[in-house]
């Protein structure tokens, strides 16, 4: 690690420091979005939960509206907020990766951060 520090310039290091932060900033982003999704999936799954199971509902499959049942729709939609915080949980497993990468790269280097 030692030869690859030497041989790193101090535009190299800078530009490696701002793509680990980028990609940090990205997995952040998609958490976001993802936690986003389960709580609007959470506020479906809340509105339909307490019908009757042979009632009508709507649901938007590929842009196209389908008419179904609260029976048949229910479980897809709980399927699907299950699914996605399955994706959240990886991606907390690769924020922590990559903000361990980052600070460890902090370190190696002694790069002094003025603003964020």
């Amino acid at each position: 690690m030692s030869q690859q520090r030497q041989q790193l310039t101090e535009n190299q290091i800078i530009e490696h420091y701002k793509d680990l932060k980028s990609q940090q900033q990205q997995i952040i982003s998609r958490i976001s979005e993802f936690e986003s999704d389960v709580g609007e999936y959470g506020l479906v799954i809340n509105a339909i939960q307490n019908l009757e199971s042979n009632r009508k509902c709507f649901r938007m499959v590929g842009g196209v509206l389908v008419e179904r049942t609260v029976g048949e729709v229910l479980p897809q939609i709980k399927q699907n907020r299950d699914g996605i915080k399955e994706v959240v949980k990886k991606l907390d497993e690769n924020l922590q990766i990559k903000t361990k990468e980052l600070n460890d790269f902090v370190a190696l280097y002694k790069i002094k951060i003025t603003s964020q």
